[in-house]
């Protein structure tokens, strides 16, 4: 019984999600393969990959870096998580779906593991891979009489930069929240929940749920828990300290990291496009958490 619950969740989850599901066959011409070019062990895969379209008579041009790129049909990210994080941010304002094979360790992701790249890149032919939409953040980061505006998928983190507590101050929708006193503050979307998010006590979201997760990082007080927002808000987030000596780092998607100044705010929305993620029915969102997390596993 619990086996036919756990499947009818899984199907119940994708059959109303907002997808935007398409034949990608039909306007598949030109693809982009990019590759970790710090890991050279996947240069030789992401040149079988480029091989095997260019043989299906498909115009696949090797990417080493994300810069001066032309428009491509598809972007295929060979690597890990972090590697499909740096694609989505480029990508995702161009429209351009993008395919996932793990090369990495964990590979949540992704849509497929380095050995299924065969199967995968002939459903993509074929126009078997759907097309889920992904919300991603933007967050304008004012300090200093300027404004810096970044794109996250998983997630942006207000900590500190040294080991110190601090005060977060904040606004949803121009009506005060109750502040944050701990080591700092994550805002995850649905796909940021199963990353730092959860390692911090937060909760596991649907990827086709609209919202935001607020989750405190090792929260001084037994009250503070974790926020779920609708998306279509604002969050504004202000950090404050004791001293003048401390300050505090904005992180997006772990990879980009600005210092913020003393009286820094950084207001925080549903970003005006989506990821454009590209799975197969191998791949659904419960699967993954029960191979990639372990979740179910005695």
């Amino acid at each position: 019984m619990l086996f036919i619950l756990y499947h009818l969740w899984e199907w119940a989850s994708f059959a109303f999600a907002p997808t935007n599901c398409y034949n990608i066959a039909m306007q598949l011409n030109r693809v982009g393969v990019f590759f970790n070019e710090q890991k050279q062990y996947v240069l030789p895969l992401a040149q079988k990959a480029v091989d095997f379209l260019r043989q299906k008579n498909i115009q696949a041009q090797l990417l080493p870096n994300l810069e001066n790129l032309p428009d491509f049909d598809v972007l295929i990210s060979m690597g890990g998580d972090g590697t499909l994080l740096r694609c989505a941010r480029a990508f995702a304002p161009k429209n351009v779906p993008i395919l996932g094979i793990n090369c990495g360790t964990l590979g949540f992701l992704a849509t497929a593991e380095q050995e299924e790249m065969p199967q995968v890149l002939q459903a993509l032919l074929d126009g078997k891979c759907t097309s889920l939409n992904r919300l991603m953040l933007q967050v304008s980061v004012r300090q200093n009489g300027e404004t810096q505006v970044m794109y996250a998928l998983n997630d942006c983190v207000l900590h500190a930069s040294t080991m110190r507590a601090f005060f977060v101050h904040g606004t949803f929708n121009g009506v005060e929240i109750p502040p944050y006193f701990g080591d700092g503050v994550i805002i995850s979307t649905p796909t940021g929940s199963t990353a730092y998010s959860l390692a911090a006590g937060g909760p596991i979201v649907a990827p086709n749920v609209d919202v935001l997760v607020i989750t405190p990082v090792c929260p001084h007080s037994l009250s503070e828990r974790p926020m779920v927002l609708p998306a279509g808000g604002q969050l504004c987030l202000k950090p404050a300290f004791k001293s003048a000596e401390e300050s505090a780092i904005a992180s997006f998607d772990g990879q980009i990291h600005i210092p913020l100044a003393a009286g820094a705010e950084v207001q925080i929305t549903k970003a005006p496009f989506a990821l454009q993620l590209l799975t197969w029915p191998q791949r659904g969102f419960f699967n993954v958490l029960h191979k990639k997390l372990s979740w179910g596993r005695p």
